[in-house]
């Protein structure tokens, strides 16, 4: 390697390792003042005074909040939210992938247009339709609203899976005599595993970490998810903000994690259909 190419691989590697400190910054700054005593997260300049970190607000976070039931209401939204996009976008891509029909380029486009189209906009009509449905302050009413717009996305991605799935093993088992619902359950969706995990995911986050339709849906009952919950830490004139801190790291600990276990798949998953083979 000459020097100009070790050069250039240097200033690469030192650019990379720069934007990385500038980017977790923020994310080490939230945990270490979710540690500090309270009469330390005010100082100026900062203290770094490593024997006075303890665990006080996770324990007040965890054991004298509503912490716990903003979790579980989130969980029980997310989770479900996505099982129902999931389900739904992968029926509809592989529609799409394998139907030959006028109007169906309209259709997938249209599809990823209403991904485009800005959420806040619709927060009204949609609030207004919910409610008329009785299903205002219930954990359906937020789930049907994160479905809307995890959904087109979802079925736009799916679509561009299924296509890359060979039609030669559909084909084998239409003549082993498989219905088409069997050959979707049983050939399709295991070749696009990788891609179904990266919609799983795209629909879980989209949902664990939004904030507007669950704070208009739900309102301020018990039923709250998180990223509304935490509103709880922040008072007229007093924030306790080492109890956002510990809460905040609590929050963002299961998507942390649920990127860890499965990055390569995501990965994987993304650049699915990318490429026309």
């Amino acid at each position: 390697m000459s020097m100009r190419s070790r050069g250039w691989t240097f200033t690469a590697y030192a650019g990379c390792a720069l934007f990385a400190i500038f980017a977790l910054a923020p994310l080490f700054w939230m945990i270490f003042s979710s540690l500090k005593p309270y009469e330390e997260l005010y100082n100026f300049p900062p203290s770094f005074n490593l024997s006075t970190l303890g665990p006080h607000y996770y324990e007040k976070v965890l054991l004298s909040s509503p912490f716990p039931q903003f979790l579980a209401n989130s969980l029980i939204v997310s989770v479900v939210s996505t099982l129902i996009s999931v389900l739904i976008a992968a029926m509809a891509g592989w529609s799409l992938a394998r139907a030959r029909f006028r109007g169906q380029w309209l259709i997938l486009n249209t599809v990823l247009l209403a991904y485009l189209f800005p959420q806040a906009l619709i927060v009204l009509p949609l609030f207004t339709a919910i409610a008329k449905l009785g299903l205002a302050n219930t954990y359906l009413g937020l789930i049907l609203a994160y479905v809307t717009f995890t959904f087109p996305f979802s079925t736009w991605m799916l679509t561009a899976y299924f296509a890359k799935v060979p039609i030669e093993i559909e084909e084998a088992g239409r003549m082993d005599g498989a219905s088409n619902f069997t050959i979707f359950r049983r050939l399709v969706l295991p070749l696009a595993a990788p891609g179904i995990v990266t919609v799983a995911i795209f629909s879980f986050i989209n949902a664990w970490n939004e904030f507007l339709y669950g704070l208009v849906i739900l309102g301020g009952g018990e039923k709250r998810t998180l990223p509304v919950g935490l509103y709880n830490f922040v008072g007229g004139e007093f924030a306790q903000w080492g109890e956002m801190m510990a809460a905040t790291s609590l929050t963002m600990l299961p998507t942390l994690l649920l990127f860890l276990f499965i990055q390569r798949r995501l990965v994987g998953g993304l650049t699915a259909g990318a490429v026309k083979s």
